[in-house]
């Protein structure tokens, strides 16, 4: 019996042996692949800054007259003051399809004194201020900037009223001769003039009047809606073509 039982130990150690071996091949196996990296993530490209787009300039557009202050009678049912703001709305249109602000000193039949009109410019800051008006006499369009009469009497930082437009009376000059010079192009008949208009020389910003007459020689075409069209577009082109100026502010 003694014998039998020493000769079958080497036979269970073997067998334990293997059997440890093989179990820790299962926790520990030797050809095990290398653990998983994550995936590397390319850096990232540097988005070039962009162009900032300066805002679109802002045109004034002041239909003259108003309210109680009729204007001319053009004709017996067409007063200026309501030709002036028919036309006005027009070009505010036209000048807002071109990629412009534009805002009007009045949209109703209001009366506003020359002073009121010059202070409401002044505090809008507009790259443009345009007075509007309509005349029976002469053919076409005129395009007025200010004289400036007066001492020029500044004191520290208040101006002289009545020579305020001194500060951009060139640039008002220079746009006015280059409105003009485009608007012949078009052969339509335009003329300039530097006249004592206010509230011109009342307005510290670039600053011009515009008076329309009719083009037959008869004064109801001046309500007409096709004519009107036709010398607003002319404006909101030629108005166009200073808009990188009007941007800058030279």
């Amino acid at each position: 019996m003694r014998s039998n039982s020493c000769s079958s130990f080497p036979e269970d150690l073997l067998s334990a042996l293997l059997l440890i071996a093989w179990l820790c091949s299962l926790a520990f196996p030797q050809d095990a692949p290398p653990p998983a990296t994550l995936p590397q993530t390319p850096a990232a490209t540097p988005t070039p800054p962009t162009a900032v787009t300066p805002p679109a300039p802002v045109i004034l557009i002041d239909a003259a007259h108003g309210g109680t202050e009729t204007g001319a009678i053009l004709a017996p049912d067409n007063l200026e003051k309501d030709v002036t703001l028919a036309f006005a709305r027009r070009l505010r249109q036209d000048l807002l399809s071109r990629g412009f602000q534009a805002r009007l000193v009045r949209d109703g039949d209001t009366l506003i004194s020359t002073d009121q009109r010059a202070i409401i410019a002044n505090a809008a800051r507009p790259a443009l201020y345009i007075c509007v008006h309509m005349t029976s006499q002469g053919a076409g369009l005129w395009i007025y900037s200010a004289i400036l009469n007066g001492s020029n009497d500044n004191r520290g930082p208040f101006a002289d009223w009545s020579t305020a437009q001194t500060a951009s009376i060139a640039r008002s000059r220079s746009l006015q001769q280059q409105l003009t010079e485009t608007i012949q192009k078009t052969r339509f008949p335009v003329k300039s003039l530097a006249i004592p208009l206010r509230p011109l020389n009342n307005i510290t910003i670039p600053a011009l009047a515009i008076e329309i007459a009719p083009a037959n020689g008869q004064v109801s075409q001046l309500a007409s809606p096709d004519y009107q069209s036709m010398v607003s577009a002319v404006l909101a082109n030629a108005i166009s073509t200073v808009r990188e100026r009007l941007e800058s502010g030279r």
